[in-house]
């Protein structure tokens, strides 16, 4: 009876911490997103230093190492410590060129928060959509806690950010060095 009373009481410590854990990530993610929109609503297209309020509102809640090894997946212990620095800030100019432009044509879409679930001990998974004027898009965003929650993947419409890079990635190093990829990286970053 003890036993059983102890294990009830694990349990229920167990559920709790992970009651208090809940929305976490999704409070997180929505402070940024509200920066961002923030910056979007109060200045137009082409605004001085608007890009890089964007790109400083958007740094605070991504994770620019884990994205990128987790891009790079069992590659990523192939890189030499220097290149695995040389790689993580090619790809996330490649990133901010890509996805800053996107969100600079912005048009008063709305932001819709659904839910969060968990992945796992210190990870979760934030549900949104995007509401524009003729349909709804599905974005879910990867997160990960270290000291705070931060995203290490975006899933738009089912496609991952990760998954996608990954693949094209994994193609050019079986046939190229990391060095190289690096190169191409950089260069795809500069033509942005």
């Amino acid at each position: 009876m003890k036993r059983a009373l102890g294990l009830l009481c694990i349990l229920l410590v167990a559920a709790w911490a992970r009651t208090a854990m809940a929305g976490q990530a999704q409070d997180t993610l929505k402070l940024s997103v509200d920066e961002v929109l923030s910056v979007l609503r109060g200045s137009k297209q082409g605004d001085p230093g608007r890009v890089d309020r964007l790109a400083k509102a958007v740094a605070k809640v991504f994770d620019p190492e884990e994205l990128a090894k987790r891009t790079l997946a069992s590659h990523w212990q192939a890189f030499s410590p220097e290149e695995q620095k040389r790689f993580t800030a090619a790809f996330v100019t490649l990133l901010q060129h890509t996805y800053l432009r996107r969100l600079e044509a912005y048009t008063d879409e709305q932001v819709v928060f659904l839910d969060e679930a968990a992945l796992g001990e210190n990870r979760a998974e934030v549900s949104t959509k995007v509401v524009t004027a003729n349909k709804e898009i599905p974005i879910v965003y990867r997160m990960i806690k270290k000291n705070d929650w931060k995203v290490y993947d975006v899933v738009i419409e089912g496609v991952s950010l990760v998954q996608n890079y990954r693949n094209q990635f994994t193609q050019i190093l079986a046939k190229e060095s990391p060095s190289q990829l690096i190169g191409r990286v950089e260069s795809m970053s500069s033509a942005g």
